[in-house]
């Protein structure tokens, strides 16, 4: 059996794109690893926000739409997304949640971790996982001058799934994905993909009564979860598939490779390749300070920059 790699990426739906770069850049202490735009839309920005590479496991994306609705939370979403920092560095985080205004709420404990649950100015429901056994290999860690490799967020620790029913679920990351269930608390299910370093976790928040989520501003849109190559990528369709749901043909995105599904509990799957990734067009130091396009888009380039408001990243 081919097995995912753990969460590849998240993309959720945002207004104001230059408040989104704010807030993930300068708040958060992300790098603005690519600019570039949505392909099904190139009206709207596609923003991809990372470490220093934007790799699988630490590649938090967001569509934004200016004129957005505002969307609500609910069942068939991602509603918490879920990030590793050190375990030490949560109460440097609360302080400077307090200080910038940043809305946060009191550290709770689940499944041993402290989090640290709070909202980005879209109302996107965000936490810090304290982790204690982070790698010791920190070179693609991205730091500022106010936010040092003791606080910085590290990668994806998980993503809390909202779902009416797991059975509705589940077997598409056991049987398909190869997740094993970790632990249980309430109505709260832990998944663990073994051997995977970094962006191992899901969860699974099970509640029948829960309404369903509308998509649009502050919700997430979609998960997508690291295929190794493109081989595994194909066996993982191939898996899903055997389920009876239906993938989409393979969609080069020219960052990466995907296939999308809709998952019977009504989450939005991604399968998507770990390469050739964010320096396919760009040096890897330079990364993010230009309008970045696929090739396929390139010759529209002027028509495309002109329906868009210029972004910049504060030094």
């Amino acid at each position: 059996m081919t097995t995912a790699q753990g969460i590849h990426h998240i993309t959720a739906i945002g207004s104001d794109p230059q408040r989104l770069v704010d807030f993930y850049t300068q708040t958060l202490g992300l790098r603005l690893v690519k600019k570039t735009v949505n392909q099904d839309d190139v009206s709207a920005y596609h923003l991809f926000f990372g470490d220093q590479t934007g790799g699988p496991g630490m590649d938090l994306t967001f569509f934004t739409f200016p004129r957005v609705a505002t969307g609500n939370r609910g069942a068939g979403q991602v509603t918490t997304t879920s990030l590793a920092v050190p375990a030490a560095s949560l109460s440097f985080w609360q302080a400077r949640f307090e200080t910038l205004g940043v809305t946060q709420e009191p550290l709770v404990d689940q499944f041993g971790w402290e989090r640290l649950v709070f909202y980005d100015p879209d109302n996107q429901q965000l936490e810090l996982v304290g982790v204690d056994d982070l790698p010791a290999d920190t070179s693609q860690v991205w730091t500022t001058s106010q936010i040092g490799v003791e606080q910085a967020i590290r990668h994806f620790h998980s993503a809390r799934m909202l779902v009416n029913d797991k059975s509705l679920i589940e077997p598409i990351l056991i049987q398909s994905f190869g997740y094993e269930q970790m632990a249980e608390e309430g109505d709260l299910n832990l998944y663990v993909q073994p051997g995977v370093q970094r962006s191992a976790y899901l969860e699974l928040q099970v509640d029948p009564d829960a309404g369903p989520g509308r998509n649009a501003s502050g919700t997430v849109h979609h998960i997508a979860f690291t295929a190794e190559d493109d081989s595994a990528q194909n066996e993982l369709r191939e898996q899903v598939r055997r389920l009876g749901l239906q993938p989409t043909e393979v969609i080069d995105r020219y960052y990466f490779k995907s296939v999308y599904f809709r998952t019977p509990a009504g989450v939005l799957f991604e399968i998507a390749t770990s390469g050739p990734g964010f320096t396919a067009d760009e040096d890897a130091a330079t990364l993010g300070e230009r309008l970045a396009l696929p090739p396929f888009l390139e010759p529209h380039r002027e028509q495309i920059e002109a329906g868009l408001t210029p972004v910049t990243v504060k030094q």
